[in-house]
């Protein structure tokens, strides 16, 4: 149980000097810096991230290009990046960069285009999910690239011809989806996501649902897989599950989106597995899980008003998460949800899958047995509370939803992970510390600082490192993640906004400026 004074001596280490600093995380806390075996004697690989001054920052200024997900391949780098100027409008583009940091090519969003999401292929071709966000039906468009960056196909996803009549439940139409997003802003990730199979793609998303001809607009929600096959120059449907049928899901209208809390409501998650299974993770509630029962038989009725592991009702403080499984022909495998045990509050930001395992990245904040939370001040002597959150790392298992370890990493403020990749070394996860959120709303008033942490495979141990500048008015926090062999990169945002910081139409304050952190 974590005691409000020892948060206090937290915070109080924290303002004499954490920045910069590295330290070992065992099952029970916080640690003295690499004090101890998993610590000790000359660090290797990855580990070295965390050694004093091991890593490199770069900042670019506002109003500019922040990063939102990163991929290494064959040495290149791919960032899909977004920006937002002071009109408030917004565009995204594809940079790909040699190993020295040379520009080798670029796609840029036209007007009306929202990059939703991208994946690299073995043979250095790599395929963006894009939106037409003028288009009310038929909206998402697949993008093929080859190394170069020379557009080898663009087409939109087929509207899909194999969804099993069982998965339609008599509440969907037999073309269930409309192929369009309920809304993208610059944050968003997107509601498209791929992955690679090989040269093949699998892709999920989050639509509307098709309406009859005549009537009402709807703002229902359902979500897909479909994996297509690269033929002859043009991507062809496999097959298409329905993951969730008609349901309703929205983030609260005043969430901080800072951090992107507010599309974590929303947004599916896919990976696929080494044995070709398919995994799509989501924000698990009630509305989403009743959709589930009716039509799978996942869940009864009961379980989905009455169990912990539901949101009830849908928010965004409390999220619990649920992975379903799909077998590399497309047989439904079965739905497993979970949130962590004492969880006050809980958001999964990423999550990656390693063989039967799933690992989880997002912020939790823990109950102590008697119902209490240990809130902090936001200085030392200030009679005010803030509230303590801790980065969550968790793996479990996909075929019991056991969970093998997790952690919750606590840097003397509020911590969260926003993304994370499965290594040779053990579980990379980045994301922000050192912000606070006030206990009695959801307004952030201090800024965050980016945050870099490297599980162990075994569990027993986690480091942790701050890199790059501190956040006080502004937030520089780390978005996206991934290591090529000894070396990784990190991507972000850098002077980005406050929760207020757009208070009074000062548009201008809602930019941002991109944040990159490597270990070469």
């Amino acid at each position: 149980m974590r005691l409000p004074n020892l948060r206090r001596t937290r915070v109080l280490m924290g303002v004499l000097g954490w920045l910069g600093a590295s330290a070992c995380h065992g099952p029970d806390g916080v640690t003295p810096p690499c004090d101890g075996v998993d610590c000790a004697g000359p660090t290797k690989g990855l580990a070295r991230a965390f050694e004093p001054d091991a890593l490199s920052s770069r900042m670019e200024p506002r109003a500019s290009f922040g990063g939102l997900k990163v991929r290494r391949a064959a040495g290149r780098t791919f960032v899909l990046e977004t920006t937002r100027d002071a009109e408030g409008h917004d565009t995204r583009r594809l940079s790909v960069r040699s190993p020295d940091g040379a520009l080798l090519w670029r796609v840029d969003a036209a007007a009306a285009e929202h990059f939703s999401d991208f994946t690299v292929h073995p043979s250095g071709e790599s395929t963006l999910g894009v939106e037409r966000t003028d288009a009310e039906v038929g909206a998402f468009d697949l993008l093929r690239l080859s190394p170069e960056g020379q557009v080898l196909s663009r087409q939109p996803l087929p509207v899909p011809s194999t969804v099993p009549a069982s998965d339609l439940g008599g509440t969907l139409p037999a073309s269930p989806f409309r192929m369009k997003s309920p809304w993208v802003h610059a944050l968003t990730d997107g509601w498209l996501r791929t992955e690679a199979r090989g040269e093949d793609v699998a892709v999920a998303f989050l639509s509307l649902v098709t309406v009859p001809e005549g009537a009402h607009e709807t703002s229902e929600l359902a979500s897909g897989l479909m994996t297509l096959q690269w033929v002859d120059g043009r991507y062809q449907e496999q097959w298409t599950r329905v993951v969730d049928g008609r349901h309703s899901t929205q983030p609260a209208a005043w969430a901080y989106d800072e951090f992107r809390w507010r599309e974590a409501a929303l947004r599916p998650l896919l990976e696929v597995a080494g044995d070709g299974r398919l995994v799509v993770g989501r924000t698990w509630n009630t509305s989403r899980c009743q959709a589930s029962s009716r039509t799978f038989n996942d869940f009864t009725g009961l379980h989905c008003r009455t169990s912990t592991d539901v949101t009830q009702p849908v928010d965004t403080e409390r999220q619990a998460f649920a992975v379903t499984t799909f077998t590399p022909e497309g047989a439904r495998t079965g739905t497993r949800a979970f949130i962590p045990a004492a969880a006050a509050e809980f958001v999964v930001f990423d999550m990656a899958v390693r063989g039967v395992e799933v690992a989880l990245a997002g912020t939790v904040v823990t109950e102590a047995e008697d119902g209490t939370i240990a809130y902090y001040p936001s200085a030392p002597g200030v009679q005010d509370r803030m509230t303590p959150y801790d980065g969550y790392l968790g793996v479990l298992s996909l075929d019991t939803g056991v969970l093998r370890f997790e952690h919750r990493v606590d840097t003397g403020r509020a911590d969260h992970f926003s993304a994370l990749r499965w290594t040779d070394a053990g579980l990379l996860a980045v994301g922000g510390a050192g912000w606070d959120r006030w206990y009695g709303g959801m307004s952030i008033s201090r800024g965050a600082g980016a945050l870099l942490a490297l599980a162990s495979t075994d569990g027993q141990t986690v480091r942790t490192q701050r890199a790059g500048p501190e956040g006080q008015d502004r937030h520089f926090h780390l978005l996206g993640v991934d290591a090529d062999g000894d070396t990784l990169v990190a991507v972000g945002l850098a002077e980005a906004p406050m929760t207020h910081a757009g208070d009074g139409g000062n548009r201008a304050a809602m930019t941002f400026g991109g944040l990159t952190v490597e270990l070469r």
